[in-house]
């Protein structure tokens, strides 16, 4: 995690309470894969995956711009210790693994990777789940697999052969899942975690620019758009 840039404002933050943050958002992404889900494997993959998808750290000063200012003044070994707690990457090597951390976690909304071979077996099991928010085949050879996903053509969200393909949709749709929560937040006059909600879905639209989507122009205006409306909101010290 980059080291974060010390606030220019002089007063003390309204906000203080820094355990909450795990609690804006109820997403996590749960991958099965016998190879990638191993330990000591594929690091490098699982890092750039961690990286782009953990709205709790910023990997840039730039970043650091669009974070919340109840963020840039929160604890950071707290939050670096909760990035590996929520709104994380959970790899398992075995679909018994996997569908035990679903089954064992129904609060939570799950973005769901898994290979071909995989899929066909855990697939069946998961789309009358109302817990899962989008299911992601990664595979080498879609048309081997075609046969059995075509049943399942209404609930799997996309099948992709090259793992940025995969991050750059994972990391959209993370972020519009992120921008309905704040929506909720804002309705529910919780005005803190509304503008945490958005920053993070605005870092996530442009980190998945950075990886070459080109659609997330009209979609980072549209929820600045909601965090300014946030930030103009009347702010109480006790809100959250």
């Amino acid at each position: 995690m980059a080291e974060p840039v010390t606030p220019s404002y002089g007063s003390n933050p309204y906000y203080t309470n820094d355990r909450d943050f795990g609690d804006f958002s109820d997403h996590v992404t749960v991958w099965i894969d016998k190879h990638i889900g191993a330990e000591n494997t594929y690091e490098s993959i699982k890092t750039k995956f961690h990286d782009n998808i953990q709205v709790l750290q910023s990997n840039n000063p730039a970043e650091h711009e669009i974070d919340d200012e109840s963020m840039l003044y929160a604890d950071q070994d707290m939050l670096k210790k909760l990035s590996d707690q929520v709104y994380c990457l959970k790899y398992f090597s075995t679909p018994k693994q996997g569908l035990q951390y679903i089954h064992s976690n129904p609060h939570k909304k799950i973005f769901f990777i898994s290979s071909g071979t995989i899929g066909e077996e855990v697939v069946p099991q998961l789309v009358g789940l109302s817990q899962i928010q989008g299911i992601y085949i990664f595979c080498g050879f879609i048309s081997k697999h075609a046969e059995w996903a075509i049943d399942y053509a209404e609930n799997i969200s996309a099948m992709l052969e090259h793992q940025d393909d995969l991050l750059e949709r994972l990391t959209r749709d993370i972020a519009l899942y992120v921008e309905t929560k704040g929506d909720q937040h804002k309705e529910k006059q919780e005005l803190l975690k509304a503008r945490n909600c958005y920053a993070w879905a605005i870092k996530l639209l442009n980190r998945g620019k950075m990886l070459g989507d080109n659609g997330t122009a009209k979609l980072i205006d549209r929820i600045t758009k909601k965090l300014d409306e946030a930030h103009s909101s009347t702010i109480c010290p006790s809100e959250g």
